[in-house]
């Protein structure tokens, strides 16, 4: 692993919280490393299985109860059955687990000058720097802002085009409703236990950050200025970290492999959605390497397929003719990033928006909803992605773009031209 750098006189003391799966933590990660190099004090605030991973990339972690891997794990394919169905498992956990929660943020945030998160860490994070009477600054891997008709709300991304401007300014207003009407109860209790019911702290002043790229999702023109798209917050494969001899034997025995692998979309049938990906595979005759993840498929390979379990996406993307995946911001970004095109499956969420934007850069085939998979349309797919010259030309160009911008050093640099404004609202 790389060594993070030591700090220099911290000039803030800062806390990260993130409550996700590792491909939402990973950018915060990054974030973090880049904040310590920069000289401030960190630490991420994270599901506690997830320490020994931030302790190996040199992030100090102040681990949260439970693990956000392990519901989605046992939740018998929830992800595939759709967003309102997501948002009813989000639903329950979050009423069991927020105080607790809460508490440990508050105990781990004790100290610091400011805390950032996006929209897992704003659930336990903005009551808790209220109490602390610090700064919440919004971090956001999603373009969650003012209403635009740029592009639809994150959780309305499949929106037709011809539906026009103003349902998709609307459809802002919609995924706010989705995604905090749900936890609206018990998120106000909680805080009225830590702040009784005065009025919320006007926070209009501070930065929001956004951890993605204005390639793939530009700024719109009415957004405030504050608003800052930084690029990409992307943690790179470890130092030293070689790949399985079986995967380095794999892509040398023949034509470059498509990558297949659906993350932490776990499916209630891997195995039936293993043969439909095997039989996609074959009869668009390509090689695969797929990602076996938390059970969204399942095969024992050969016969032109190796199955692994998890690889560095910035390591094995750029080694693929096309990469297929479900669509989560993360894993788009890899995607993106590599300049291979890109075949989104998108179960739920926040995925049919990341769909929309692989498509509207024109390198990527027509999205499969989950619910539509089927071997004929991956096939026709894959068949698109790895013999259409012009979607590889555009993904080849749109990775190299991406690869070029600094994400972090961003960020860092916007924070740092905020920090006389948290030194004085610390000192009041």
């Amino acid at each position: 692993m790389r060594d993070c750098p030591t700090a220099r006189s911290p000039s803030l003391r800062i806390a990260l919280i993130s409550l996700d799966t590792r491909g939402g933590i990973q950018p915060y990660v990054a974030l973090a490393r880049g904040l310590l190099a920069a000289g401030h004090s960190v630490r991420l605030l994270a599901p506690a299985d997830f320490t020994p991973f931030l302790e190996a990339w040199g992030v100090p972690a102040a681990p949260l109860s439970g693990s956000v891997e392990e519901v989605l794990r046992q939740s018998g394919g929830t992800a595939e059955r759709g967003s309102v169905a997501t948002i009813i498992l989000a639903r329950r956990e979050m009423g069991s687990r927020l105080r607790v929660w809460t508490r440990e943020a508050l105990e781990a945030c004790a100290g610091c000058d400011l805390i950032l998160g996006g929209l897992g860490g704003m659930v336990v994070g903005l009551a808790v720097a209220e109490r602390l009477g610090i700064p919440f600054v919004e971090a956001h891997l999603h373009p969650m802002g003012e209403p635009t008709a740029d592009f639809p709300g994150i959780m309305l991304g499949a929106l037709p085009r011809w539906l026009g401007a103003t349902a998709r300014r609307w459809s802002h207003g919609l995924t706010y409703l989705a995604l905090w009407m749900p936890m609206r109860g018990v998120i106000e209790e909680v805080r009225r236990e830590l702040v009784g019911n005065r009025p919320p702290p006007d926070r209009e002043h501070l930065p929001v950050l956004y951890g993605f790229s204005a390639e793939v999702v530009p700024r719109p023109a009415e957004w405030h200025p504050r608003r800052a798209v930084t690029g990409y917050w992307t943690l790179p494969a470890p130092d030293g970290w070689t790949p399985p001899p079986e995967l380095e034997a794999f892509l040398a025995a023949g034509p470059t492999p498509v990558c297949i692998g659906f993350g932490s979309m776990n499916s209630a049938d891997p195995v039936s959605t293993g043969k439909l990906v095997r039989e996609a595979v074959r009869q668009a005759d390509v090689r695969a390497v797929l990602l076996s993840g938390w059970g969204g498929l399942h095969d024992s390979g050969g016969d032109g397929v190796l199955v692994t379990d998890a690889v560095p996406h910035d390591w094995l993307f750029p080694r693929m003719s096309a990469v297929v995946h479900h669509g989560g911001a993360g894993t788009t970004a890899a995607g993106l990033r590599a300049g291979a095109p890109s075949v989104l499956v998108p179960f739920t969420m926040d995925q049919p928006f990341w769909a929309g934007r692989v498509e509207t850069l024109g390198v990527g085939p027509a999205h499969i909803p989950r619910r539509r998979l089927s071997v004929e349309r991956l096939a026709a797919a894959l068949r698109q992605a790895t013999t259409d010259s012009g979607m590889r030309a555009r993904a080849a160009a749109v990775g190299a773009r991406l690869r070029s911008e600094d994400g972090v050093t961003r960020a860092v640099a916007l924070l740092q031209q905020a920090a006389d404004e948290f030194r004085l609202a610390r000192a009041s």
